[in-house]
This record gives C-alpha cells, sequence and structure tokens, in this order.
C-alpha cells in the first residue's frame, strides 16, 4: 500500500513538473561556410609573378602604339592565367571538413520555450603545412565558419523572437534579430510510430512549407513544443528531420532547477524575416 501511494505521489509531482522541463538535443553539422587563405606566397609562385610582370612591362615599353588600358588588362589576364597554370601543378593535400556534434537546449516553462547551443558557438580554424621543391615550408589555413540560433517562443502572445548568425551567405559575424507574429502550423499526424530512447513516438508532417519537415513527437510528455521553433503537437518532439538535417533527441531533465524563467533574446540587428531571406541576394549585387 505505501509502496502504491509512494508511485501515485512520483506520478503526480512528474505531471505536474511536465510544463517545465529541459530537453537537450544532438545533431551532426559540418560548417556552413569554409575559406582558405596561403599564409605566405610560395617563392616559385612569386618569381612566376614577377617574370610575367617584368615581360609586361618590357612590351609596354617596346611597343608604344599600343600601350592602352585594353592592352594592359590583356597581358595582365595572360599573366593570371599562367600563375594559375603553375599553382595547378603543385600538389596539395586537400584539408578535411569533418562533420561534429552540435548539442542544443530546449527550456520550456508552460507556454513558452528557449532553445539554444549547449556550448557558445564561434569559428574555429584548421592548419597543414607542406614543403615545396626547395625545400622551404609553406602554411594553408582553413577558417570554418559555424552557424548559431537563439529562438525563443511565447505561444500565448503568439511571438517568436530569434537571433541567428548565418555564415551561408555571411561571414562578417553579424548577428541578426528577428521579432515576429508565431504563425499556425500544420501537421499531418499519421499512426506510425518508433521508440525513441524509453518513450513511444509518433510521425508527424508538416504541411505548407518550403523544407520537408518531418517530426517524431511523444504523447507521454504533454506539451507543444520541440527544436528549432517548431510546436503545435500534442507531445514534445523528440527527433525532427528538415531536409536531410536531423536533429536527435539525445537527454532530458523533467526536474527543473528553482527560479526557472526564460527570457527572449536581445542582441543582433534588427531585421524582418523576408529581409533575411532577400540577403543573400543583396550581398551578390553588392560585391
Amino acid at each position: 500500500m505505501k509502496r502504491l501511494l509512494l508511485a501515485i505521489i512520483i506520478l503526480l509531482f512528474s505531471s505536474a513538473k511536465a510544463q517545465e522541463l529541459t530537453v537537450f538535443y544532438k545533431e551532426k553539422r559540418k560548417p556552413a561556410q569554409v575559406s582558405t587563405r596561403q599564409a605566405q606566397m610560395d617563392m616559385e609562385e612569386f618569381e612566376v609573378y614577377m617574370v610575367e610582370i617584368a615581360k609586361i612591362k618590357a612590351s609596354i615599353k617596346a611597343d608604344k602604339d599600343r600601350d592602352s588600358l585594353d592592352y594592359f588588362r590583356k597581358k595582365m589576364q595572360e599573366q593570371a592565367d599562367k600563375i594559375s597554370a603553375h599553382s595547378m601543378k603543385i600538389k596539395r593535400k586537400p584539408l578535411e571538413i569533418p562533420e561534429y556534434d552540435y548539442i542544443t537546449v530546449l527550456k520550456i516553462d508552460h507556454e513558452k520555450s528557449l532553445y539554444y547551443p549547449q556550448e557558445q558557438v564561434g569559428n574555429d580554424t584548421v592548419s597543414e603545412t607542406r614543403t615545396n621543391k626547395k625545400g622551404r615550408e609553406f602554411k594553408r589555413e582553413r577558417i570554418n565558419y559555424n552557424n548559431s540560433e537563439i529562438i525563443f517562443l511565447d505561444q500565448s502572445q503568439k511571438k517568436m523572437i530569434s537571433s541567428l548568425k548565418v555564415y551561408e551567405f555571411d561571414q562578417r559575424g553579424r548577428e541578426f534579430l528577428i521579432d515576429e507574429v508565431l504563425e499556425n502550423k500544420e501537421w499531418i499526424l499519421t499512426e506510425v510510430s518508433k521508440q525513441i530512447d524509453k518513450y513511444l513516438c509518433y510521425k508527424a508532417i508538416l504541411k505548407n512549407s518550403n523544407k520537408k519537415v518531418e517530426a517524431w513527437y511523444t504523447k507521454d510528455i504533454k506539451v507543444t513544443h520541440g527544436p528549432k521553433g517548431y510546436y503545435g503537437l500534442p507531445g514534445l518532439i523528440l527527433e525532427l528531420k528538415e531536409d536531410k538535417k536531423i536533429v536527435r533527441f539525445h537527454k532530458i531533465h523533467l526536474f527543473t532547477e528553482e527560479g526557472f524563467e526564460l527570457k527572449p533574446p536581445t542582441e543582433g540587428e534588427k531585421i524582418t524575416r523576408q529581409e533575411l531571406e532577400d540577403l543573400p541576394a543583396k550581398l551578390f549585387n553588392q560585391y
């Protein structure tokens, strides 16, 4: 009898706390943008460059009638082509771009949720050293630019505030802040099920989306939140597939600390969702 009473108390306590919990997700990511740079110019390439420059100057001096801007541009292009051809002959091992584990946190407090990376996201540099024919060493570096997002939802106020760094088209490291109305999401609920950890989950498909979105939610945890700002299902989303990217359930804390409070992000350049979507074309036209 005592054991039964204890089980009931634990069940009731867990049910009351189900609206306040912390969920951890894991996904495999690659850098959103990668750039490489040569630490210093290879002496062989530099010698080729200087020889070609000298040839251009000699040609212009010898044939003054053809000393025009078009002629100079043509000769410079020929020189650039030769340098490019020479560079191709130097074998370089490609710098591998490995995937990495990206851990995110979803904190839920009744109608509010906050989704953010567990650790601060930054850019990292990988380098390699090679040796030319004369035995001189040169370093080549690769810079990985990593996306990050902080997403705050308040379903009672129909509000979503996002702080985003999107490096696919912007390497300047700017942070964007988007304050928008939370739109209703229409889901197709299916009877397809699978087990995720100890939870029975059901498959749902998002309608009217420009991405192919598939969610797996559990009715065992009765909150309507999920990762990456997705919501509106009759249970917590434990796994999300967005096109080819998959966010998987990692672990959950049902018992939260005292003073649990969620606040929206405030840092970033304020823009609209449409302005963010139009930004790649705008940057392309500028540069």
